[in-house]
Order: C-alpha cells, then sequence, then structure tokens
C-alpha cells in the first residue's frame, strides 16, 4: 500500500491528525508509520479532496535527520519529467530554503534528473520539523473555498457560528462516507450541512426557528444543495431509531434559550435522542462550550476531546463519541 505525506494545519494539530485518521479509516485501514510537527506519515487512502486541515499530501519517500539531507538526495529514485524541489521550515528556520534548493537539486541535475524551476511536472517536498520528511507532492488544498464561503458571503448570516474550513474537519471526524446520511440536529445557518453536501454526503437538518430554517435553506440553495431542513426539536426528533450514519451539532453556547429552554435540559434530553437515532457503533460530534462529559457518559463512549480557543472567552470543547 502506498504510504501517503501530510503536512498539516498547525492550528489544531491534534484534530488535523484526528481528521486524517477518520476519513482514511471511511475507505481503508489507517495504519501510523511516523509523526512529527505538523506531519503525519501514514499507510490507507481515502478521498483526500475533502481534507480541510491538510496543507499539502506527498506520496511519502523518505525521512531522515536534517543533516543526512544530501545522503538521501544522491541515492532516491525520481522520474524522468521536469522536476524541482521545494523546502518548508515547520517552526523555527532550520535551513535557508532558497539555499538548500539549489543545492539539493545541483545533486540530481549531477544524477541526471531534469529540473525546472519555473516549470516542472513533478515537485519534492522536503519538510523540516524536528527530522525532514521527503515526498512526491500530489495534492494542495484549495483554502480560497473556505473564504469563499464565510458566514457573512452567505445569504443568511449570523454571529458566532463555526467557520467553513473548521466545520469540514468535524464533518469528515465524524466517519460520515458520501451518500451516507449525516444529522445536525442544532443546525442553524447550516454550516456543518453545506460542507457535508458539497462532499456528497446525504444530509438532514433540524432547528426550532421557522426563520432560521428558512435562512438555512436560502444558504443550501444558494450552493446548489437540496434545502433538507426542517423545524422541530433535538429533544425530540421525529427520525427513525438506528437511522443517521453520523451526528454533527454545535451547541447553543448561552445558559438559556427561549427556542430550546434550559440548556442542562437540552443537553441531557438531546443527547439521549443522539444515541437513539443513531446507527451503532457510528460518531456523533458533539461541540459545546462547556464539559458535558457526565452526561455524554450516559449514553456514549467519550473517544476523544479537543479544544478550539475562538477567543478569551470562548473555548469550544469538540467531542468524539460512539453509541
Amino acid at each position: 500500500m502506498t504510504k501517503f505525506l501530510f503536512y498539516l494545519s498547525g492550528e489544531n494539530e491534534d484534530l488535523a491528525k484526528a481528521e486524517v485518521e477518520a476519513l482514511i479509516s471511511c475507505y481503508s485501514k489507517f495504519q501510523k508509520i511516523e509523526e512529527d510537527r505538523q506531519i503525519l506519515v501514514c499507510d490507507g487512502y481515502g478521498n483526500f479532496n475533502r481534507l480541510a486541515l491538510t496543507h499539502e499530501i506527498c506520496k511519502f519517500i523518505e525521512s531522515c535527520e536534517i543533516n543526512e539531507l544530501e545522503e538521501v538526495f544522491n541515492r532516491i529514485e525520481f522520474p524522468k519529467e521536469y522536476l524541482c524541489i521545494r523546502i518548508t521550515n515547520i517552526g523555527r528556520k532550520k535551513l535557508d530554503a532558497a539555499k538548500a534548493e539549489r543545492r539539493l537539486g545541483a545533486i540530481l541535475w549531477r544524477r541526471g534528473a531534469k529540473i525546472s524551476v519555473s516549470n516542472p511536472k513533478i515537485v519534492i517536498r522536503v519538510y523540516l520539523s524536528n527530522k525532514a520528511f521527503i515526498g512526491f507532492l500530489i495534492h494542495k488544498t484549495n483554502k480560497k473555498q473556505f473564504l469563499m464561503r464565510k458566514p457573512n458571503n452567505k445569504p443568511f448570516f449570523m454571529p458566532n457560528v463555526v467557520l467553513p474550513r473548521f466545520a469540514r474537519a468535524l464533518v469528515n471526524l465524524s466517519g460520515v462516507k458520501e451518500k451516507e446520511t449525516m444529522l445536525d440536529p442544532m443546525c442553524g445557518t447550516g454550516t456543518f450541512l453545506i460542507e457535508a453536501g458539497l462532499m456528497g454526503i446525504k444530509f438532514i437538518g433540524i432547528e426550532p426557528f421557522k426563520k432560521i430554517v428558512n435562512g438555512c435553506k436560502k444558504n443550501l440553495i444558494f450552493y446548489g444543495l437540496n434545502p433538507n431542513v426542517i423545524k422541530g426539536d433535538a429533544k425530540k426528533m421525529p427520525i427513525k431509531s438506528n437511522s443517521i450514519d453520523s451526528i454533527v451539532t454545535d451547541f447553543p453556547y448561552l445558559r438559556s434559550t427561549k427556542c430550546y429552554g434550559d440548556l442542562m435540559d437540552l443537553y441531557s434530553k438531546a443527547i439521549e435522542e443522539f444515541s437513539r437515532v443513531l446507527k451503532p457503533k457510528k460518531y456523533a460530534i458533539v461541540v459545546t462550550n462547556t464539559d458535558i462529559d457526565y452526561l455524554l457518559n450516559k449514553r456514549f463512549k467519550i473517544r476523544n476531546k479537543f479544544y478550539q480557543r475562538v477567543h478569551r472567552s470562548l473555548t469550544r470543547r469538540i467531542y468524539v463519541c460512539t453509541n
């Protein structure tokens, strides 16, 4: 099986690594080979176009100590197409990237490689973390797509929503495949639904306010997606038991709301409903601004828990649960 090298976002390395593992596990067996700061090397395959918190993906060649790079380039195999070398320092500067690129390129040129800095067909990527990681570049994440889907670019906007890139990572973290069904029982403006729909995943959204239901539908239609959103209550959902492949949702952050009532009551009853509608051994991704381990443990096994600092007064908790 091909080994892949992932250059990850530095915003939340643990979450980025978990997203890769969850996505690969949808399609194949995941086996971690090596990891370092912002670097993950593993066996397995998947629809890598879905990844949000990965900058680049390479076919893995080799890892080595940084001072062994020239030795490695004196023996690695390379294609006959025009190629170039690109080096990225992760964290503090280890090497002068431009000088090192020229030096390593000269080694390959003397060995018969065709070098083209301006128009290469193949890019050899070298990432300098605690070690050096080398691979043939095969994928770069299109980050502009997430900027284009920023909340204020949508027809219906509400403040303090999850941003698209982070939302996509959480959908991937849920392990849902294309054509399976994801549920967001408190869908708001539809950020999770939009990211799921754009990846070919079926979805259902539930929201208690008619105004927000209509706004969410406008957003989904804006992106050419089925406006599959219903007015309903997360504490008592009109959905069959054991019928949903994944749940991804973000609980309200206020202590109480007129649409949901007391939040503790919402947490308790909604979590019970999540357990009822979710298929066995499937995943629920639950986002809150407070710790609810004791409530989730009544119905689920908490497989992982991540934190995302939004600003000084808001740190999100991201729970990865199975029933």
